[in-house]
């Protein structure tokens, strides 16, 4: 072990700038969210039909960019950073599983990230084409449907579905020991994030909105649970300090 004088400098510079984006996750996650709904007007039948939001007109479009980029700063590149700080901490309890886990983390930072700067650019330009005379409407309904299936069913609630939940559940194994609450909750996302996952193959919306619902809650209430155990160096996230003096974990 090392003294808290010998602690090297990537450590407070790690453990500050994860949990910093925890926090960020929370707060600007919350944002993105309203902005979400703000751009379907909160209107139900827009979420079953993405095709009726492009009669939102300019309102909806510009809503639609501002929640697409503070989601690509919120639910995205701030959790990279978290999973590279796991991925260090976690590494003495279990290599494999930890590196699948961070790796799992990284690919939904990518993929999820890829989706909200597609959403954030092509999603208003639909919907503001709509608008104009003379325009194919109902070729840009059908277009802007499409790539809410896509971003939205896809990548956001399927693949991101499946390696979000790959990523707690590594954490929730790796965890059990010294955090076993934590870990509980871990498990509990993982859980659900892969049920959210089936409901939307399945078609069940209705199940599905309401799984995601309760995902988001209960992911606010991990990320500020994390924040703390890291900032606090509560085990296992004490040893990271330690995991930074020697080899860095791989992909």
């Amino acid at each position: 072990m090392h003294a808290a004088n010998d602690r090297p400098d990537g450590w407070p510079a790690l453990r500050t700038a994860a949990a910093a984006a925890l926090l960020v996750t929370v707060v600007l996650g919350t944002v993105s969210n309203l902005l979400f709904l703000g751009a379907f007007q909160f209107r139900r039948d827009w979420f079953d039909d993405p095709a009726l939001m492009v009669a939102g007109g300019s309102k909806s479009a510009e809503l639609l960019r501002w929640a697409s980029i503070t989601d690509l700063f919120s639910y995205y590149l701030p959790t990279a950073v978290v999973a590279l700080a796991l991925g260090f901490a976690l590494r003495p309890h279990g290599p494999a599983l930890a590196r699948a886990s961070m790796l799992a983390g990284l690919c939904y930072v990518l993929a999820g990230a890829i989706g909200a700067a597609v959403l954030a650019t092509a999603g208003p330009t639909l919907l503001q084409e709509y608008e104009q005379p003379g325009a194919d409407r109902a070729a840009i309904a059908i277009t802007f449907a499409v790539l809410i299936d896509v971003v939205f069913r896809a990548i956001w609630q399927l693949l991101n579905g499946v390696l979000l939940g790959v990523w707690w559940f590594g954490i929730a194994r790796l965890t059990r020991a010294v955090q076993p609450r934590f870990a509980r909750l871990s498990a509990v996302l993982a859980g659900l994030a892969w049920t959210g996952a089936t409901f939307n193959v399945l078609g069940f919306g209705l199940a599905r909105d309401a799984t995601l619902g309760v995902v988001f809650v209960l992911w606010a209430a991990w990320s500020i649970w994390l924040a703390r155990l890291l900032w606090h160096r509560r085990p296992p996230f004490d040893g990271l300090d330690e995991s930074l003096t020697v080899d860095p974990p791989t992909l």
